[in-house]
């Protein structure tokens, strides 16, 4: 009889190590899709009262209360210089934490939560449909969606 130990080692030896992946939760802007890495996300709430702050950048959609804490709310599409919207039901606020910062993310609607492989990550085209290509990671084609996906820091640095 083998020894089960054995055929672990050995299907490993055979497989190889697993190839780094990558998990995204997908959400739309407009009529794009972006990604940001789900290591990066708190949670993701619906987006209710958000309180404007006078002679904020225009990026800045204002405050909501999170609990208890008070969250900045980044307007991804006016950061991104995209077509203007008011919120609609689908629309929701992905909390971002990262290091010591934490901020909102409003968005169209948060789509789905995808795994990939990290090598189908491609560096970002220049005809991407964005403006300010600095801030994204790079890009991957999943299901015939363009999934553009975002450098959560250096948004951060510059929203200020």
């Amino acid at each position: 009889m083998e020894d089960s130990s054995d055929r672990g080692t050995d299907l490993y030896e055979r497989e190889g190590p697993k190839e780094e992946t990558l998990q995204l939760v997908v959400f739309r802007l407009a009529q794009e899709w972006y990604g940001v890495e789900i290591t990066r996300v708190k949670e993701v709430i619906k987006a209710g009262k958000i309180t404007y702050l006078p002679s904020s950048p225009e990026h800045i959609a204002g405050i909501v209360n999170l609990r208890g804490n008070i969250l900045s709310v980044t307007d991804l599409k006016a950061f991104f210089h995209l077509p203007h919207e008011e919120p609609i039901e689908r629309s929701r606020i992905i909390a971002i934490e990262s290091g010591i910062l934490q901020t909102g993310f409003l968005v169209d609607e948060v789509v789905e939560s995808i795994e990939i492989p990290a090598s189908k990550i491609e560096p970002p085209l220049l005809t991407l449909p964005v403006d300010g290509g600095e801030y994204l990671k790079g890009q991957c084609k999943i299901a015939g969606k363009l999934i553009a996906v975002i450098n959560v820091e250096r948004i951060l640095e510059k929203r200020g």
